[in-house]
């Protein structure tokens, strides 16, 4: 599908150079920039009973750290005007100051009206707040998201793309949403991993149907099962993405529920962590 309103979401903490290549990219798709820097409250105390000082402490932490991120959106929609690329575009800049526990809940709702959402940086597991607002990018959007990592991705002019597939639903849906980029590529390979032994989800013979599919959309594809040989699954992807030099990996992204990724981890999680180039994920 052409890409018409892509958002970009911007930690607050992130330099102002992190959305060069949103601007880019956004050019090359002749689409409408939309830049959300996000920040979160400070966490309010808990009532102490020796009277209201420290509320009005945090208050003023409060106050002090909206009118930062306020400046932070100002000062960014300025550096944006003066380093737009030749190809001009068009864009806007807005803040989101959320508390921890509505964060995602905000940044989906506001995702839902774009058609593709973008993190420029690399994704950071440490931060509660690229967690959250990452889940919420995804979660409930319908929207795909693009992770960066830092790296150009000239979605216009894919040449090599791996397609990571479980079998699952959301890698059908994260499917759907690159057939085009998928359609356009010199070289797209379906990566399996261990697919002989979880035959119930890929079927009899892995990847068969798959390719059928995207045989009928022109896709050029090779269908390549690749073994963990004692590696996770996500370490085996990402070794297979460097073998073919992938410019984009695809994948579904979380495909368990929120609690059994929290308790058991994902391999979504863990290609986040090592993946060395951009991620375009679904859920």
């Amino acid at each position: 599908m052409p890409y018409k309103t892509i958002i970009a979401l911007h930690n607050v903490d992130d330099g102002n150079e992190t959305i060069s290549e949103a601007l880019t990219l956004c050019s090359a798709l002749k689409a409408h920039l939309s830049v959300i820097v996000i920040g979160l409250t400070p966490q309010p105390p808990m009532s102490s009973g020796y009277g209201g000082g420290t509320f009005e402490i945090w208050g003023s932490e409060f106050a002090r750290m909206q009118e930062e991120i306020a400046a932070k959106a100002d000062a960014l929609e300025i550096w944006i005007s003066n380093n737009l690329p030749v190809d001009p575009l068009t864009f806007d800049v807005s803040h989101q100051f959320s508390q921890g526990g509505t964060v995602a809940r905000e940044t989906g709702r506001r995702v839902r009206f774009s058609d593709l959402c973008l993190f420029t940086g690399s994704y950071d597991p440490d931060s509660y707040l690229m967690q959250q607002t990452l889940r919420g990018a995804l979660y409930d959007t319908g929207r795909p998201v693009l992770v960066m990592n830092g790296k150009p991705c000239p979605l216009h002019n894919l040449k090599r793309i791996m397609l990571a597939w479980d079998g699952g639903a959301q890698s059908a849906i994260a499917v759907r949403h690159a057939l085009d980029l998928m359609t356009n590529a010199d070289d797209v390979q379906i990566a399996m991993a261990d697919p002989q032994s979880a035959s119930e989800r890929f079927g009899d013979e892995p990847g068969v149907d798959l390719a059928t599919y995207l045989s009928r959309h022109n896709v050029p594809l090779t269908v390549t099962p690749v073994a963990t040989e004692g590696r996770t699954v996500a370490e085996t992807l990402v070794r297979h993405a460097t073998d073919m030099d992938a410019e984009l990996i695809v994948m579904g992204g979380y495909g368990h529920t929120r609690l059994q990724d929290w308790f058991l981890g994902s391999t979504t999680s863990r290609m986040l962590i090592e993946a060395d180039r951009p991620l375009l994920l679904a859920h």
